[in-house]
Parts: structure tokens; C-alpha cells; sequence
């Protein structure tokens, strides 16, 4: 029997307030439900040496019936649809979904975060304000017993393996490929030459490591000239126009195109350009609707400021998707190494404006901003089909309904995971060196999608 992982926290607070799992022992990866007789509970099974299957009875002892989440701002749009997309699940699954939102403070989102397990909340998704942050709001969750999901940031060499069994699962983009992408978009919109200048997230934040992705595509780009770049400090409308008015002091009519890591930076960015009166192309990044209606507002030739695409992640789905894994934890799955660390794939909603056949070469998924909004912000009716993404409901035919991938070992550089940074007593799980076992799930994940149900295709 491969070994899972066995460092894990177990929290006596949680213990005690939810009789963590007794009698518990499945082990579900990719997507083949396991039953491992005789495990001992470091690997997952009961206290009383017990197992069960994802469906078996025991179990969880509490009625399950509370989501939530933990943003930064549910102003922005990112996480508003993200909260419909993990209300409409948690309503299939007859919970209810409830958000609170931490405004970039950690001691406030930890608080949060114990006030909603005490009142009962059986699942946590997050995002922390930083990825140093990350830990902390972990084990928070662990303490209190309830299983954890962590979307856009993540601590360097932080594996949730070392966090505990509660910490499900670590999801984000693919961050120099999703970065690659929208750059080479406005390269071409910008006639393969010209100078840009690139508006970057808070640094140190994980969403932030998307402009290497930009640096490697200019690489194919001899006559594109980047004039400078600029951490924001943040992800909002004001931090882009203090950014872009910087760029607009330094380098005036110089700017043929602005690279923006967040599409909320770049709306910030284009009052600004609108303002000066350029009307040159610029990118974003994340899904957000007030993006999606500017893309279908302004085109190349609106004489405005006009954004090339948006990669999208889908957040809608990200919010639905927790809640049925969260599902399927709390009745005994539990993923393999590779599933708790991966990679969403975005797709790339582009402006109607442009000639989608220029960009036939990029590996993404396009979706028009009328089908896009029609699945992401579908208000509780989306075509997504909840019950068939839980193993627990669906068994052998789960579909994730979307492209995921693992988190390989060689990838760790999008991480930003390298010798200078790695700890010198940390224990990095063995089945990351088992090139098989990532094949394997990667295949798997794969196949699922391509043979199941993407609403967007």
C-alpha cells in the first residue's frame, strides 16, 4: 500500500466538538474509491482501526449543512461569484453557503474563520491575504476539525500534507502559462512591436508570479520593448490608476499597451488611460462580470482604452467545486497527494473585437463573454452539475467538469519553490518523486473532463 501522508495535525479542539470521523478509513484518488482494511490512523482510518469506503456509513457526526468562505472583499466580483457558485452547490447538497470577508487582514479572517466552525460550519474555503498567511488560517481549520480549501495564495513549501488531512486541497492557475497568455495576446494586438509597460499584484503574492509567464512570451517578441514594471500593493481599481498615472508621468505616448496581472487593476489602469486620451490595449486576469461587460463594451474601435481578454478561472465553478469535495471528505475520500495541490486551468474570454483565429496556437479554452457570464454568473442556475463532481454521489462516474491538473514536482519554480527559500529540516512527501502516480492522476482528471460535461465548450 503506498503511504498517503503521515504528518498529520490533528486538532483536540476539533476532535472534540465533531468526533472526528470515528470509524473513517477510506481512501478515494483519483476518482478509484479504495477501501484499506487495517491502515493505521495516520493514514486515515478511525481510531478504532475501522474503514470504510467513501459510501460506507460512519463517519462525520454532525449534520452537514454549512458552507463558508472567506475572501478578501465580496465587492469584487472574483469572489461574489465565487460565493453563488458555492451557494448553488451547498443548496444540491442541502446546506447552505455564508461568506464573510477579511479585508486583507489576517487576525480578523483567523477570528472569522473560529466564529463560523463554533457556529457550526462544517467547511472552510479561503484565500489568505498573503501566502505567508496561509498557514495560520490551515490550521485554523484543522483545529476546529472542518475540511479546508485554499484558492490564490500559498506559503513557500507549504505541502497541506504537513498542515493536516483537513487541509483538502490548494488550487490556483497555472501562473507562468496563465501569464503567458493574455501577453501574447496583446503582443499581437499590438502588432508584434511597440512598448508596454506591466502593472503587477501586491509583491510576494503567488498572483504576482504570473509575470514571468509575460517575460517568456516577449521572448518571441524581438520588437516588443517592456518601459518598466510596478508592483500595485493590491488588487484594486484605485491601485491600478496609481500605478498607471506613474507610467504616464514617466513615459507619456510612449505606452502602445499595458499588461495588467488583475482585471481590476486594469479597469483602475484604463480610466486612467481614457483620461489621457489613449486609447491602446491592455489585459486582466481573474473572471470578474465588471470586466466581462467592458470587454463586450469596448473594442479596438471604440476609442477607448480597451481590454484584449480576460483569463478566467472560473471562480463560479471554484466555489461549487469545494463544496462537493468538502462533500465528499466529510464522508470519508480523502485525496491522493497529487489531488491536493493543483493547477486549474482558465480560459481566455477575448474581446469580440479581435480575430479569434490569430491566437489558434494557444493552449486555452476561449469562451465568448455571453457564454462566459451565462455559466459564471448564472445566479443559482448553472448548467454546472454538482452531484456528479462528488465521488460520494456519483462513484466511479464523477465528472470535475473542469480541467485540473497536479502540481508537479518540476513545476514548484511557478511556485516559486527553489533550494535559496526551501527549509533545511523540511520533509518533502515521497510521492512527489513518483512520476507514475502523477500520471496517472493527471490521465484521469483529464480524461474525465474531456469525456464529461464543460459548460463552456
Amino acid at each position: 500500500m503506498r503511504s498517503m501522508d503521515n504528518n498529520y495535525k490533528y486538532g483536540s479542539t476539533g476532535q472534540r466538538r465533531r468526533q472526528y470521523l470515528k470509524g473513517v478509513g477510506g481512501v478515494v484518488g483519483a476518482g478509484a474509491i479504495t477501501t484499506l482494511a487495517g491502515c493505521s490512523s495516520d493514514g486515515g482510518s478511525g481510531g478504532d482501526g475501522t474503514t470504510t469506503s467513501s459510501g460506507g456509513s460512519g463517519g462525520y457526526n454532525q449534520p452537514i449543512d454549512k458552507a463558508f468562505l472567506s475572501p478578501d472583499s465580496l465587492k469584487i466580483d472574483l469572489w461574489k461569484a465565487f460565493l453563488s457558485g458555492m451557494k448553488e452547490a451547498a443548496d444540491d447538497f442541502g446546506m447552505t453557503g455564508s461568506a464573510q470577508d477579511h479585508g486583507g487582514q489576517l487576525s480578523k479572517q483567523i477570528s472569522q474563520i473560529q466564529g463560523a466552525i463554533t457556529s457550526g460550519a462544517d467547511m472552510v474555503a479561503a484565500t489568505a491575504p498573503s501566502d505567508a498567511g496561509v498557514q495560520s488560517i490551515a490550521e485554523t481549520a484543522v483545529d476546529g476539525g472542518v475540511p479546508f480549501f485554499e484558492y490564490w495564495s500559498m506559503g513557500k513549501w507549504l505541502f497541506p500534507s504537513k498542515i493536516g488531512p483537513e487541509f483538502v486541497q490548494y488550487q490556483i492557475p497555472e501562473t507562468f502559462k496563465a501569464g503567458a497568455i493574455p501577453a501574447k495576446i496583446l503582443f499581437e494586438e499590438m502588432g508584434g512591436e511597440g512598448n508596454y509597460v506591466a502593472i503587477l499584484g501586491p509583491k510576494g503574492h503567488i498572483g504576482s508570479y504570473r509575470v514571468e509567464g509575460m517575460k517568456m512570451a516577449q521572448e518571441d517578441y524581438p520588437d516588443i520593448t517592456l518601459l518598466g514594471s510596478q508592483y500595485s500593493g493590491g488588487w484594486t481599481r484605485q491601485k491600478g490608476r496609481e500605478v498607471m498615472s506613474s507610467f504616464i508621468a514617466n513615459h507619456g505616448d510612449d505606452i502602445d499597451g499595458v499588461y495588467c496581472n488583475n482585471g481590476t487593476l486594469g479597469l483602475g489602469a484604463a480610466t486612467v488611460l481614457s483620461e489621457n486620451d489613449m486609447a491602446i490595449p491592455f489585459t486582466g486576469f481573474d473572471g470578474a462580470l465588471s470586466n466581462i461587460e467592458y470587454i463586450n463594451n469596448n473594442g479596438p474601435d471604440s476609442g477607448e482604452p480597451y481590454q484584449v481578454q480576460e483569463q478566467a478561472a472560473p471562480p463560479f465553478w471554484q466555489g461549487g467545486w469545494a463544496v462537493a469535495k468538502a462533500w465528499d471528505w466529510l464522508h470519508g475520500w480523502r485525496p491522493s497527494i497529487p489531488e491536493r495541490m493543483m493547477w486549474t486551468r482558465t480560459l481566455t474570454v477575448l474581446n469580440p473585437g479581435l480575430d479569434q483565429s490569430k491566437f489558434s496556437d494557444l493552449d486555452t479554452t476561449f469562451a465568448t463573454p455571453d457564454k462566459y457570464n451565462s455559466v459564471a454568473y448564472s445566479d443559482g442556475h448553472s448548467p454546472y452539475d454538482w452531484k456528479l463532481a462528488s465521488v460520494h454521489e456519483s462513484g466511479e462516474d464523477w465528472d470535475p467538469q473542469h480541467a485540473l491538473a497536479p502540481i508537479r514536482k518540476s513545476e514548484w519554480n511557478q511556485l516559486k519553490w527553489d533550494e535559496s527559500n526551501k527549509p533545511n529540516d523540511l520533509s518533502v512527501p515521497s510521492e512527489y518523486d513518483d512520476a507514475d502516480l502523477f500520471d496517472q492522476v493527471a490521465e484521469d482528471y483529464h480524461q474525465r473532463n474531456v469525456n464529461g460535461n464543460n459548460p463552456y465548450l
